[in-house]
């Protein structure tokens, strides 16, 4: 035990939490599954797909945020384009890093918990439901639609929800503190609000679409947003200009 402490605390930060990712995604986990009642209303939504979907998500999480710190980076250090690179590259290691923690700890909590989705009768199609009656609890079933599985199960928490937040709140906060030592414009302030606007419309999205219950959603709020302040205030990264070189 000793040795795989001093092992663990040997290795990098980000080989850390991809190495507990890794054992989320390849299943190294028992897979939880919450049970249903008979008839749940709450879960008797159709599968409608998604107004917003992983691929565009997980693309403007990735990419926005590094378009505008390349952007304000250049213009706060006009004359030494390297420096803006280097502080541009210092804040994005440590949202990113930010985002690899919230997509663990989501992906955890989805397998631990197991809750079906909205529309779990409709995508599961448990073998189960044709069989009990009135508001009868079915603590085990089994899914006639195996492919649809992942779909099922896996509501709690709002994985769009945290990395929407997380992306949205990031963007007005770098906005306001690398700005605020410059003259305030309607265009900061306007970039700021709809950046947090955004990420409400996705978190929203997830309950009209019925992907999402509302409690998914606010959990994955609960998630998103500290996780952000918990990486940015720990790295010190408001305050450092060598932070990628750690």
């Amino acid at each position: 035990m000793d040795r795989v402490k001093q092992l663990w605390s040997k290795t990098n930060r980000w080989h850390r939490v991809i190495f507990i990712l890794l054992i989320v995604e390849l299943r190294l986990l028992p897979n939880h599954q919450l049970g249903f009642q008979c008839n749940d209303p709450a879960l008797s939504h159709p599968f409608t797909g998604d107004t917003i979907s992983w691929k565009w998500l997980l693309a403007t999480v990735a990419l926005l945020p590094l378009v505008i710190l390349l952007i304000v980076e250049r213009v706060y250090n006009k004359d030494d384009s390297e420096r803006s690179k280097q502080q541009a590259l210092c804040w994005y290691k440590e949202y990113m890093f930010g985002v690899l923690i919230n997509l663990t700890l989501v992906q955890l909590i989805k397998v631990l918990v197991g809750a079906p989705r909205p529309h779990f009768f409709d995508t599961c199609n448990p073998q189960e439901a044709g069989s009990c009656t009135g508001s009868e609890y079915v603590s085990s079933y089994t899914c006639l639609k195996a492919h649809w599985l992942s779909q099922s199960d896996k509501s709690f928490p709002s994985g769009h929800t945290s990395l929407a937040l997380h992306t949205g709140v990031f963007i007005a906060y770098y906005l306001h503190q690398r700005t605020k030592h410059l003259v305030r414009s309607k265009a900061v302030l306007s970039a700021q609000v709809l950046s947090i606007l955004s990420a409400v419309y996705c978190a929203l999205s997830r309950i009209t679409d019925h992907r999402h219950h509302w409690w998914d959603v606010l959990a994955g709020a609960v998630i998103g947003v500290p996780i952000l302040f918990y990486t940015l205030q720990t790295s010190q990264v408001t305050s450092q200009s060598d932070i990628w070189n750690d």
